[in-house]
């Protein structure tokens, strides 16, 4: 991932998932964030799902690691959009999981700061 401020904040927001940093994660969003969820496979809608998600989760989580590939930034204006391929494992409930996902993250620049609008991840199905 190249070094500049976009590769920052992507490797920022996810060394704070990985810690399951709930307070520096919540600073990260725009007050109106949706994601994808892929434990439930649906959609996170606002501040309050979101955060409520993260809450109710985490503590199943463990041993979270996290890296992307091939990252792409599209910035116009106070828009930027990242393009990546998530890899990522993890344990949930006693279950190791490994992933390796597409991956879109909308940036808005608020107020001269750059925080997540869209997270949009869905893990391919392991090759047949």
């Amino acid at each position: 991932m190249p070094i500049n401020d976009s590769g920052w904040r992507t490797s920022e927001f996810f060394r704070l998932l990985d810690a399951k940093d709930e307070a520096g994660l919540r600073a990260q969003w725009v007050d109106d964030p949706q994601a994808t969820d892929e434990i439930t496979r649906g959609w996170l809608r606002g501040r309050i799902p979101l955060e409520d998600y993260f809450h109710d989760n985490f503590p199943h989580l463990a041993d979270i690691h996290s890296s992307i590939d091939g990252l792409d930034v599209r910035t116009w204006g106070d828009v930027e959009v990242q393009t990546y391929v998530l890899r990522q494992t993890y344990v949930f409930d006693g279950t190791p999981t490994q992933i390796v996902a597409p991956t879109t993250m909308i940036w808005h620049r608020v107020a001269g700061r750059w925080k997540v609008a869209l997270f949009h991840s869905i893990p391919l199905s392991a090759a047949s």
